[in-house]
């Protein structure tokens, strides 16, 4: 009996997940849609410096603002890119709401998002500079 309670939670939690990732990842590689999202990726690695880090990389990694403006350290690399990637979602979701014609609360819950999102990511690159002594 216990047994298999054990597996009914297993086949609820753990299998619930693995079978909605096995079909997100389907429904990505099948038709192309692998391909945006690599060039998503790629571009956001371009943009928060990743190539810079691991071309220049500096000796002490333990630093995640490296307070100089000639180097970057991998971990300000991977918060630069969360910054980049916080602030286009924001954009999406202000795109989204001018989308939505069904619901008007959902045209203003995604436009309040959106702008809540866009400010965070602003807010956190600017003291991003100001940490690295940009400011």
């Amino acid at each position: 009996m216990l047994r298999e309670a054990i597996q009914l939670a297993y086949r609820k939690s753990v299998g619930t997940l693995k079978d909605g990732v096995e079909g997100l990842s389907s429904s990505v590689t099948q038709g192309g849609g692998m391909v945006p999202i690599l060039y998503v990726v790629f571009l956001v690695c371009l943009m928060s410096g990743f190539i810079d880090a691991l071309a220049y990389p500096v000796p002490n990694q333990s630093y995640i603002p490296l307070p100089s403006t000639v180097a970057m350290t991998i971990p300000e690399a991977v918060v630069d890119a969360m910054i980049i990637l916080l602030g286009g979602a924001g954009i999406y979701l202000t795109y989204m709401s001018g989308r939505q014609t069904a619901k008007s609360r959902a045209v203003n819950l995604y436009l309040g998002l959106a702008l809540l999102m866009l400010v965070v990511s602003l807010f956190a690159g600017i003291q991003m500079a100001i940490l690295k002594g940009f400011g």
